[in-house]
């Protein structure tokens, strides 16, 4: 498939998700949506348009956030090739929740393994 067709198909799926969430489809919107729940680099307005324009295609951290944003999975926002309905509703995550959550998928699995062991040990 064309890079020009993959970034079309990605626009359309994002659009759908965000209809399907009850959110507007508007640049402005996604932008400072995504920027409140993304710890990087925010996006500008132009970005956000060239995802629904089906212009550009985020990588895969901010892929992430978008999914977990509009309650899809990566898989599916990315190359649409498998069902969404499945997926937990994760909307009810808070902004820290879901920092450390993106956080937690960077580390390393020896990493995540030390993490969880401290966790269960903190909470006894």
């Amino acid at each position: 498939m064309s890079n020009q067709k993959e970034k079309k198909l990605f626009a359309e799926r994002l659009n759908s998700a965000m209809l399907e969430a009850k959110h507007p489809i508007s640049p402005t919107y996604l932008s400072q949506e995504f920027n409140n729940r993304y710890s990087g680099q925010p996006i500008s307005v132009q970005s956000a348009n060239n995802w629904l324009l089906g212009k550009a295609i985020p990588n895969q951290d901010k892929l992430a956030v978008l999914a977990l944003w509009l309650n899809v999975s990566n898989q599916w926002l990315r190359f649409g090739d498998i069902d969404q309905t499945n997926v937990p509703n994760i909307n009810s995550l808070e902004s820290t929740d879901l920092d450390f959550l993106l956080k937690f998928r960077k580390l390393s699995s020896s990493q995540k393994k030390l993490l969880n062991s401290l966790i269960d040990e903190i909470l006894g």
